[in-house]
């Protein structure tokens, strides 16, 4: 969806259009859900990647207030720097894209862009090389509405919807995948000569919303920092393309899901279940093949935990004995047990006894392998590094 924030509040597109189709989407299920036999008491929401971002929205949003009543964010949340898109001059861009020759008037550019075919529209490369170093992804995307209307889905920063969200009430499930920044190796892979210019570069390792709170030096000790614990002694370059990726896990997801269990913690009355996806099937992972091919035949990709809880169009009907049929027991029974009871625990958690999150042990974690089990994050000491970076405050 093209999603366009404008200033002028005279025109009443402050953004965010995209995330109030989600609120009338739910106020449809909330009004209807009991002609399907459904529970109007008991509605669960999900969703992975943007889907787990958007999930949060939902969840921190007062729009949505008592239409849900518990969720489960996978591999995204507003603390993945990814859930805010800063303020520029995006529409502008895409009129002059489109034979806008004016000036940059909000009302003008929208009369213009009314005027363009919606096919014509969504074909646009708008991000600079200085927007994407500065951490954005694309161009329109959620963002904190610049003016207040009734409607209004993100009306303050989404570290602070976070932590006044009125689903702190409600049980959540949340977690993401082993190797998550498996996501770009495709976009690594396209430019490995960037990968090389890192040490005259080092700052671009720091998280954009790091670099403008602190001092050039600060900073430049921070990106050390990361650099040593993802490198060690050895030269970035396109020769640990590998140690880019573990990088690129952290710094676009296992951070921020990290940063909504400490709100969670801190702010939430409900319960928190945390978990870990970590199955690595050779051939059913089917997200790992998408963005890797051949190149990299292990590991458990952002997204591959998918193929296990619904059908994907290259599944094949499975050996029952096989530990990918089992591991799709396992995601369904565990999500419709909390979706059902508020509690994922059943039949394959039971010798286990999975408990929520708790402050002082937030390193636990249920991780769905070959086998479940509770362990220690493997990710967690990294996880207190990049925490470093951060007063607390300002994460979360």
């Amino acid at each position: 969806m093209l999603d366009l924030r404008l200033k002028d509040p005279s025109l009443e597109v402050p953004g965010n259009a995209g995330l109030k189709d989600q609120v009338l989407a739910l106020k449809w299920v909330k009004q209807y859900i009991s002609h399907f036999n459904g529970d109007v008491n008991n509605i669960t929401v999900f969703g992975e990647s943007a889907g787990g971002c958007s999930t949060h929205y939902m969840m921190c949003t007062e729009q949505t207030r008592g239409l849900f009543h518990k969720a489960i964010p996978m591999s995204g949340t507003l603390h993945n720097y990814w859930s805010n898109t800063p303020p520029a001059d995006f529409a502008y861009r895409l009129a002059k894209a489109h034979g806008y020759e004016g000036e940059n008037i909000d009302r003008l550019v929208l009369e213009h862009l009314r005027g363009v075919a919606p096919h014509q529209l969504v074909n646009h490369s708008l991000l600079t090389a200085e927007d994407r170093r500065n951490g954005l992804i694309y161009a329109f995307g959620p963002t904190v509405e610049p003016y207040i209307m009734p409607d209004c889905v993100a009306p303050k920063r989404q570290l602070e919807m976070a932590r006044e969200a009125w689903s702190n009430e409600l049980p959540v499930m949340m977690g993401g995948v082993s190797f998550e920044g498996l996501f770009m190796y495709p976009a690594l892979k396209a430019n490995l000569k960037g990968l090389d210019t890192l040490p005259q570069d080092p700052l671009r390792i720091i998280p954009y919303e790091v670099l403008l709170l602190n001092t050039k030096q600060q900073n430049l000790e921070f990106s050390n920092k990361l650099i040593k614990l993802y490198f060690g002694d050895a030269r970035p370059s396109s020769e640990h393309i590998m140690n880019f990726l573990d990088y690129y896990s952290y710094k676009i997801f296992w951070h921020g899901f990290h940063r909504t269990l400490q709100a969670r913690l801190a702010y939430a009355k409900a319960p928190t279940y945390y978990y870990r996806f970590d199955f690595d099937s050779p051939d059913f992972n089917f997200y790992r093949k998408k963005f890797c091919g051949d190149d990299i035949k292990k590991g458990v990709a952002h997204a591959d935990e998918l193929s296990y809880l619904f059908r994907n169009s290259q599944s094949w009907k499975l050996d029952k004995a096989s530990g990918e049929y089992r591991t799709i027991q396992r995601l369904v029974e565990i999500w419709t047990s909390f979706a059902a009871t508020s509690n994922p625990n059943c039949a394959e958690t039971a010798h286990l006894n999975w408990q929520p999150a708790q402050q002082e042990l937030p390193q636990r974690v249920l991780n769905i392998d070959n086998e479940v089990k509770i362990i220690d994050q493997p990710e967690h000491e990294k996880l207190l590094v990049w925490d470093s970076l951060y007063k607390k405050e300002q994460l979360f």
